[in-house]
């Protein structure tokens, strides 16, 4: 089996922006504190997470960006799935949700893992397609 430094590399880079994700976190966690304004900053702590998405399909992106084609864009993907992840995963901003309420008492997982998905769902809706 041959070694391979790019699946170190990637893992590094995973973990380095699991550590600055953290920081972030408490940085914004302490301007709420700091302002008792606390949606501006949330919503920018939440979005901050699209990007773990957006890296666990970077792997996936990086091999469709080495074939030749045409970049396309899956808009049924994005609406289909993009849409509902992202609406779950900020339904508790909107004061309306039409979401049981069962479902708030684990908003955070919910919202977290629906932010990761979103990402995720935007990075592999880009694909190259040969003519």
């Amino acid at each position: 089996m041959k070694f391979r430094w790019h699946y170190v590399l990637y893992m590094t880079g995973f973990i380095v922006l699991l550590v600055v994700l953290g920081e972030l976190n408490d940085y914004f966690d302490s301007k709420q504190r700091a302002t008792f304004n606390v949606f501006p900053w949330e919503i920018i702590a939440a979005l901050s997470y699209l990007s773990i998405g957006g890296y666990l399909g970077l792997p996936l992106l990086i091999k469709e960006y080495n074939k030749t084609g045409k970049w396309r864009v899956n808009l049924q993907k994005l609406t289909l799935i993009g849409l509902p992840s992202l609406y779950l995963a900020s339904s508790w901003f909107i004061p309306t949700s039409i979401l049981p309420a069962f479902l708030f008492h684990s908003y955070e997982e919910l919202s977290l893992g629906g932010i990761i998905a979103t990402g995720y769902i935007a990075t592999m809706s880009f694909t190259k397609e040969s003519k």
